[in-house]
């Protein structure tokens, strides 16, 4: 629709409003929070001038944003492009084109559009697969379509096809349902259309100020499981449309309707207008948020009802009954008014739901009603839908609570008592609402939000590397204060040798604030006696010495005496208010009335603030974070905690803080509109309007990127507030620019949401099965057979736990029951909870694990909550834990930094710009006079390097942007880089080495140290190899931040991970050169932070083998596995130098990749390698077919296993051949006996299930993984399993398998033989795999087994009995 034209008036009804909004706020409110009703106050009152009244703002039932629109127009048409509150859908699919998207593809079996090399063809059925590309160059490219009811499901651990298509039966019985309800088709039809809003229109067709009506509107959370009674209510839709004139003016004269006896009720946490006021970022014109289509929200409706199977059986009787309810609720709606029921002394029968229990809105409708003093009130109704039991709620917001902004679709856990009849009042005196609980918000977020909303949702979605002094002291002075608080006798000396072992633990972070340690040392020494005092005053005073400490007007002074500090930085999480938290001190206090001198024990925070700023804004954001430290405490003890403490050091004055429901009210209220903005930013990528206050807004952290982003999301200068700062801020960006980063921060959002599902499942906990992924350990406990090793990788006070698996097998250690599997490894930050209930333990660092325990080491003891000290090993011992990954968000934040990173205003910037989004060829210097380098010549003289490593190391050298080095399989580019490491530092370059794991980083760094070159290696010591932590900063003597700089200085080259630039000590740190290794691996968000410390880099990666690992399928299908690597490679061929002698297969098992994937470019760099085969140290005797397979000269070879009983079998959503694993275990076992190291022989196999299976068997040497895990790593005899095998071939189709990439990954590991397993007629159904089927039978290798050569009775044994066993039929 066309853009809507402002009205003349707009500004100056905006002056009086404003004007008037002054007035009024020097009276009370009535109910205290200000900001629920000053955020509709303006539009009522430009519109309705002449009918304001004193301290009474009109609220407005729709958001007109800045644009008053023509009222007699209908809202579904005029709300189109609104702001936020405009009935947006954060769940929308997004970016241009998608809305019509017919044509998907699916992430294993194929490459993205800009992967020009794959193509598919499809199969007899018409379904389309990928094949390799040597194979597409005769065919032409086939897309697969799908309906919207399609559902996508993909693992390594899939026991049915991995790839499921299948229509939804809930898409028959919608369409069925809706056959001849034209509105109700409509609604769904309409649903991905985000600014939706229909009223219902009043049963008498006439406008009153008491009309009620109904709100619909899109999806706005994820979607959840839901029942088949929930289609009825769309029966029930009434579709008329009310004029907007009509529904302001209803919704403004609702607060005439609202109870006196409110009236004295004042709270001081207020919110700006908030985006309820303004239109957001995403309202651009070209309609890129709103034009989202239907297909998807279809999709994501259809999914949400298909649930229904997996989660409830819903009887007939059930949706009779729903029926009944229904009409009980039109019966309501038609009758208009109700009369309250009173509360005190009600016979009504009461019950309340368990905590862990979330509710799906599916209806949002107003209702008025008499309130006790006779006055007509409103109520918001929401008619919610129990995820777990499939049972109907209703619940009533009246007072604050009514100007909550819920849509269908939301999540909210409601905290309160239900009725018989299922209905619950939330209100000014009682119950709680917490909209979209799974999004746990800090309570430091939500108590900062109320300056500037935008600014607290950036902190939120970006981590840089920005350090700030103030925020370090800060820090120091906390852990100061902590020591003293824990310290049985603290003295001075004590606190002044702790203040110098806490600046030696923090030089990094000095050295990246720039500032001086003696300064910072200074400043704690002089903070020292006002710590001291306070512990004397509150914790070792006696009787009458206890401080007074005033609580507030109406709780007067009362002397406090600390009797135990439980914790200090104790992690509270509940998600039963959506919130989260880390609190300084936890304690246990004695507390007096000076009133009657009654003494209580109470629980209370502390919080410790060391700025200047203790009064005004900061003050009420300081007490709002006690206070929700109050709430996160009384969740974490089982108890009402409703006192905390407020220390401030710069005035050393304490402050009780007495918490009141009307101030949680307004703080959860202000926490659920957090909530709503950050899932808005992360599913349609609209932040909450500019703050606008340019005084402001310049000294702002977010400065650059928050304006970057409204230039990008179309926003307006007159929108921004800023004038020529704006201008000067984002004049360099063109249209371009914007489109790749909106689709980026699409991309990044949309995996960033398909991990976060994980966490929503681990502390929402919303399925009645417990869910475990591969980065979980659960069922844990501590281990208590022996003392743990005590192995001190980092320096400080670490507490190391060890756990093993609950109820372990004593009497055998090793059984497989008693193993971990999971996907966690050394270094991995993680989260140690209990199981079930997730009560959050701690957090730590894994320092060792193995198949039988982890050992985990933490920055203090640990405690469950409520343990006496001399019970606290008791009750730890007596716990069963888990231990859950915690590196996601911090991942995802890091991504979108770099990512704005590249489009700010610098030099370094616009040239990373320029070649990477606007793709400008890259530039090489010609003029070089190679006999007068000192590097070239040596490159040249160096004879271990053959003619394509020279070439490539010249490119390098003469590169002035970048170069590519195409290095594929076992063709050295390890070798290649070190060179080229010793070329550049012959030129005195400094060189950045970058990779996305730690061990590649560490191969690297391995091979630099042995050609005796030094450098640093910058990353926590848990996670870096053992032989280069004492080139880790800490490995060395620093005394000071002078000798980190002269370290840094002195070493030309550093090594760090991807994600590890945000180290303090790359802080304004440049560097001539950047080598990024497994660049084809690399997303390309990860790949640019490392880029901008860089003038010019060299990205080695192979993009023929794995491709980055993107979770989400839409955000593969949208070209989030398309690496820079290949995004340049596509774009630029001649920056590519190919390494093609490759040292690692002899020649058979070459071929075989040359001719899937390379095109014979591969040529084995010496005879020597061509040649290889196994030598056998011993000799044994063995059956005729394993003779056929050990056989040296027989360097390929492929067992069929089509004669023989081998079939999948899939339990749950995994898949696994016994009887190949049977076979996988009799060849090692052979091989192993005739003298081939367990450690020589490798096991590659698709499936997680598979590999977990042929472990419980095989020797414990040999290293069995999966396709994604081996890649980088090689054998010299590579055992493959490919598990499939089907008496219906053609239904078993394989992502896994068909995926060229993995394919050419397991075919290239192997040195000297090549063993592979499988069914061949299943196989060759798979494209790939029928060219690798025919490429064998052409050279032979194909052996046939049958029953005769394994005689499964014969030769089962011990727990293999199972294999046989399922393989009788």
């Amino acid at each position: 629709m066309p853009p809507r034209k402002k009205a003349a008036s707009a500004a100056g009804g905006s002056k009086k409003s404003n004007q008037n909004q002054q007035q009024s706020s020097e009276k009370p409110s009535k109910f205290g929070i200000q900001h629920f009703f000053e955020r509709h106050t303006q539009n009522s009152l430009s519109q309705n001038p002449q009918k304001q009244q004193p301290a009474i703002a009109k609220a407005s039932s729709v958001d007109v944003g800045s644009d008053p629109v023509r009222l007699n127009q209908p809202v579904a048409s005029t709300i189109a492009g609104s702001s936020s509150d405009s009935g947006v859908n954060p769940r929308t699919e997004l970016g241009p084109g998608n809305a019509n998207k017919e044509d998907n593809k699916n992430p294993s079996q194929s490459t993205p559009v800009e992967d020009l090399i794959s193509v598919g063809r499809g199969d007899a059925n018409g379904n389309r697969l990928e094949v390799s590309p040597e194979f597409c160059k005769s065919l032409s490219r086939k897309r697969m379509k799908f309906s919207p009811g399609m559902l996508i499901d993909q693992s390594q651990d899939d026991g049915g096809d991995e790839v499921t298509w299948r229509i939804s039966p809930v898409n028959e019985r919608l369409h069925a349902l809706t056959k001849n309800l034209v509105d109700a088709r409509k609604v769904l039809g309409e649903s991905s259309r985000i600014n939706i809003m229909k009223f219902k229109q009043s049963s008498d067709n006439k406008f009153s100020p008491c009309s009620s009506f109904k709100l619909e509107r899109v999806l706005s959370s994820p979607p959840m499981k839901a029942t088949e009674s929930s289609l009825k209510f769309i029966k029930g839709i009434n579709l008329e449309k009310r004029n907007l004139e009509q529904d302001l003016i209803s919704y403004g004269n609702n607060e005439k309707a609202t109870d006196k006896s409110i009236l004295d009720f004042r709270s001081p946490f207020k919110t700006p207008p908030s985006r309820h006021d303004k239109n957001a970022d995403s309202t651009d014109t070209n309609g890129e948020s709103t034009q989202l289509g239907s297909r998807q929200h279809k999709k994501a409706l259809l999914e949400l009802l298909d649930q229904v199977e997996d989660v409830i059986s819903v009887e007939d009787q059930v949706c009779t009954d729903t029926q009944t309810s229904l009409k009980s609720y039109k019966n309501k709606n038609n009758n208009q008014i109700r009369v309250e029921q009173p509360t005190v002394g009600s016979t009504v029968k009461v019950k309340t739901e368990p905590s862990n229990v979330y509710f799906l809105v599916f209806e949002v409708s107003e209702q008025q009603y008499v309130g006790s003093n006779g006055s007509h009130c409103s109520s918001k109704v929401l008619r919610l839908l129990n995820e777990q039991c499939g049972e109907e709620r209703s619940v009533y917001l009246s007072d604050e609570w009514f100007y909550s902004v819920i849509a269908p679709g939301d999540t909210v856990h409601v905290i309160g008592e239900f009725s018989e009849e299922g209905r619950c009042d939330v209100n000014h005196d009682k119950g709680f609402l917490i909209v979209h609980p799974d999004i746990l918000v800090s309570g430091t977020r939500v108590a900062g939000s109320f300056s500037c909303p935008r600014r607290t949702v950036l902190d939120e979605r970006l981590k840089s590397n920005e350090q700030s002094s103030a925020a370090l002291l800060g820090t120091l002075l906390h852990q100061l204060f902590q020591a003293g608080l824990i310290k049985e006798t603290p003295t001075k000396g004590f606190l002044e040798e702790y203040a110098r072992v806490l600046l030696q633990k923090n030089f990094e972070s000095l050295y990246a604030c720039g500032v001086y340690e003696g300064d910072v040392y200074k400043t704690m020494i002089e903070a020292i006696p006002k710590l001291l005092n306070w512990i004397m005053l509150f914790r070792d005073s006696q009787g009458p010495m206890n401080p007074n400490v005033d609580f507030g007007s109406s709780d007067g002074l009362k002397k406090v005496k600390i009797t135990e500090v439980i914790d200090i930085e104790e992690m509270a999480w509940a998600p039963k208010y959506g919130m989260k938290g880390v609190i300084d001190a936890s304690m246990h206090v004695k507390v007096t009335s000076k009133k009657d001198n009654k003494t209580s024990d109470f629980i209370m925070p502390l919080e410790f603030k060391t700025g200047k700023a203790t009064n005004g804004h900061a003050a009420m954001e300081h007490n709002a974070q006690v206070m929700l430290y109050t709430l996160l405490m009384s969740e974490r003890y089982k108890k009402n905690i409703d006192y905390g403490l407020l220390y401030y050091l710069h005035t050393d004055q304490t402050q009780g803080v007495a918490v009141k429901r009307s101030d949680l009210v307004g703080l959860i209220m202000r926490r659920n509109e957090l909530a709503s903005d950050i899932l808005k930013a992360s599913m349609v990528q609209q932040l909450p309007p500019m703050l606008q206050v340019p005084n402001m807004c310049k000294s702002c952290r977010h400065l650059n990127a928050c304006t970057v982003y409204h230039k990008a999301h179309n926003g307006s200068l007159e929108g921004s507030g800023l004038g020529d700062m704006y201008t000067s801020l984002v004049s360099h960006l063109t249209t371009t620019h914007c489109t790749f980063l909106k689709k980026w921060e699409r991309l990044i959002d949309l995996e960033a949401n398909e991990l976060e599902a994980v966490k929503k499942d681990m502390w929402g906990s919303r399925s009645l099965k417990s869910q475990h992924s591969s980065t979980c350990l659960p069922s844990i406990v501590l281990d208590t057979s022996d003392q743990i090793p005590l192995k001190n990788f980092t320096q400080g006070n670490r507490f190391v736990y060890r756990f093993v698996r609950h109820d372990v097998d004593d009497s055998n250690p090793s059984s497989s029951g008693n193993e971990l599997e999971c996907s966690l490894k050394t270094g991995d930050y993680v989260i140690l909870s209990t199981d079930p209930g997730r009560l959050v333990v701690g957090r730590g660092v894994i320092m060792d694990i193995s198949r039988t325990n982890v050992t985990a080491s933490f920055t203090k003891r640990l405690r469950l909550p409520g343990s006496s000290p001399s019970r606290i090993i008791h009750d730890l011992c007596q716990e069963v834990y888990r231990i859950d990954k915690d590196e996601f968000t911090a991942s995802f934040a890091t991504m979108r930094f770099n990512l704005i990173q590249m489009f700010l205003q610098d030099d370094r910037s616009s040239h990373l710009r320029s070649m990477i989004v606007d793709l400008h060829a890259p530039r090489y210097d010609g003029s070089c006079i190679f006999s007068q380098d000192s590097a070239v010549s040596y490159i040249w003289k160096e004879k271990t390097l053959n003619d394509d490593q020279r070439k490539a190391i010249l490119k390098i050298l003469t590169a002035k942007d970048y170069t590519l080095i195409l290095g594929m399989p076992g063709t050295g580019k390890t070798s290649t880089m070190v060179h080229a490491v010793k070329a550049l530092l012959m030129r005195n370059a400094t060189i950045l080495l970058t990779s996305y794991t730690n061990s590649a980083v560490d191969n690297l760094l391995i091979k630099l140290k042995s050609q005796g070159i030094d450098f640093i290696r910058i990353g926590r010591e848990e996670a870096v190899h053992e032989d280069i932590r004492g080139h880790c900063i800490n490995g060395f003597d620093m005394k000071s931040t002078k000798d980190i700089k002269v370290r840094l200085d002195e070493a030309k080259v550093v090594g760090v991970t991807c994600l590890g630039i945000t180290s303090p000590l790359l802080c304004d740190k440049k560097f001539d050169v950047c080598i990024m290794d497994e660049a084809g691996q690399i997303t390309l968000p990860v790949s640019l932070g490392p880029l901008m410390f860089a003038s010019k880099f060299v990205l080695v990666g192979d993009h023929y083998q794995l491709p980055p690992l993107v979770q989400s399928t839409e955000a593969w299908e949208n070209g989030m596995g398309v690496s820079l690597f290949c995004r340049l490679s596509e774009a630029h061929p001649q920056a590519i130098s190919a390494l093609q002698s490759q040292y690692r297969m002899c020649a058979p098992i070459m071929e075989l990749s040359n001719a899937l994937i390379y095109g014979n470019r591969l040529r084995c760099g010496s005879p020597h390698v061509a040649n290889a085969k196994l030598h056998y140290t011993n000799s044994t005797s063995s059956s005729l077919w394993l003779n056929k397979v050990l056989d040296p000269l027989q360097q390929v070879i492929f067992i069929n296993t089509d004669l023989l009983p081998a079939l999948e079998v899939k339990e749950f959503k995994t898949v696994n051949n016994p009887l190949e694993a049977y076979i996988i275990t009799e060849i090692t076992v052979k091989l192993t006996s005739q003298g081939i190291k367990g450690e020589d022989i490798g096991v590659i196999t698709p499936y997680n299930s598979q590999a977990n299976l042929i472990k419980q068997y095989a020797p414990t040497s040999v290293e069995i993984h999966t396709i994604d895990k081996y890649q980088g790593r090689d054998k010299d005899c590579i055992l493959v399993s490919f598990v499939r095998s089907s008496n219906n071939p053609k239904n078993c189709k394989s992502s896994l398998l068909g995926d060229w990439h993995r394919i050419n990954v397991a075919l290239t590991r192997a040195k000297k033989k090549l063993i592979m397993v499988g069914s061949q007629r299943t196989l060759s159904y798979v494209p790939i795999l029928k060219l690798l089927m025919d490429k064998v039978e052409e050279s032979c290798s194909m052996l046939n087994v049958n029953k005769v050569d394994i005689d499964i009775n014969k030769h089962q044994k011990g727990e293999l009995k199972r294999c046989s066993q399922l393989l009788k039929l």
